[in-house]
């Protein structure tokens, strides 16, 4: 008879520090913080049931913005103008109490996708949205190969 135990299985974090060794949290994970620090979470930042709610993008081509909302708040936006049939971006903008979030570049990879439905190209000139673009190659083809901008 064999009295040894099988030791126990535990999956430790990969090198992103996420237990489930993938790179991401899902809902079954969670980041441990210290109790202090769940005070200074504001409401939107705390994840809901209806993530729908939570942040909506949208263009509006009577302002030439696309636009970030939460709960009906624009805390977001990219201006842009059109000149011979290409994109010209011009800033982004984003609410001093949402930054840090994020949320500028989920903003950015709206308007690219949506840039790409188009069928259109982008001159940037917009450090913020210039560096999404060098970080994230995967939109390079829609920078105008004639009028790049910055």
């Amino acid at each position: 008879m064999n009295t040894e135990q099988e030791p126990a299985h535990f999956e430790y974090p990969d090198s992103a520090g996420y237990p489930d060794g993938a790179g991401f949290l899902d809902e079954g994970t969670s980041i441990s913080r210290p109790a202090e620090s769940d005070e200074a979470i504001l409401d939107v930042d705390r994840p809901s049931v209806d993530a729908e709610s939570e942040l909506r993008v949208r263009r509006d081509d009577d302002n030439r913005v696309w636009a970030a909302t939460i709960d009906g708040r624009d805390i977001a936006n990219i201006r842009y103008d059109v000149v011979d049939e290409r994109i010209v971006v011009v800033s982004t903008t984003v609410e001093p109490e949402f930054r840090g979030r994020g949320i500028a570049d989920e903003l950015i990879a709206y308007a690219m996708d949506d840039v790409r439905d188009l069928g259109m190209h982008v001159t940037v000139y917009c450090p913020t949205v210039a560096r999404f673009l060098v970080e994230n190659r995967q939109f390079s083809d829609l920078i105008d190969p004639v009028y790049p901008g910055r």
